[in-house]
């Protein structure tokens, strides 16, 4: 659905806005947000401290930066978990005003980990307009609930391009980020 070029693209925004930005790409099997930003190496390592690089003006973390492309991850639930506790406090962010936290797809141990990590993190959903994707993303924003974590809104991504000839097309559909926001209970934050 774009959840990755939907955190990038935010992150970015903020960072032009003055705000401080850091993103910890928490999708350990299918990272993708420093290639995002452009970045291609390590971290820099100060004793035991991680220091995330940066990639337009935005701090990032990620296996991505330990493991090669081709290298899967094959992790049990344990191992994310200490992989996430090491991402959040063997790092060293600075103080961002804002740490962006791209999700793996779905309702497993990351977000199982991630919500005793950080107990006051407050989720975006991102869909896109098809009914099987906005399923997907309401059983996320259902754990969220579960887990006490406020849901703050919907964004839709995919939602339309304009091509040539001046039209808009809808390819993916229509109003499947808005359906979610009503039920939901929150509001629809944007299409893209």
């Amino acid at each position: 659905v774009g959840k990755s070029s939907v955190t990038v693209n935010l992150a970015i925004a903020l960072t032009a806005r003055g705000h401080e930005v850091a993103i910890l790409d928490a999708d350990v099997y299918g990272f993708s947000i420093p290639a995002m930003l452009g970045l291609d190496g390590s971290p820099m390592l100060v004793g035991d401290l991680v220091i995330p690089p940066l990639g337009h003006g935005v701090r990032c973390l990620s296996t991505g930066m330990f493991v090669s492309d081709e290298t899967p991850v094959i992790w049990r639930g344990p191992m994310l978990h200490k992989a996430l506790e090491q991402f959040l406090v063997d790092t060293y962010w600075g103080d961002p005003d804002f740490l962006l936290i791209d999700m793996p797809p779905g309702t497993g141990d990351v977000a199982l980990s991630l919500s005793q990590y950080l107990p006051r993190s407050e989720v975006l959903v991102v869909t896109t307009p098809q009914a099987a994707a906005q399923r997907v993303a309401q059983r996320s924003a259902y754990m969220a609930k579960k887990l006490k974590l406020p849901v703050r809104g919907v964004i839709e991504n995919m939602s339309w391009f304009r091509g040539d000839d001046g039209k808009r097309y809808e390819i993916f559909g229509a109003g499947g980020g808005q359906a979610l926001a009503d039920m939901l209970g929150v509001a629809l934050l944007g299409l893209v």
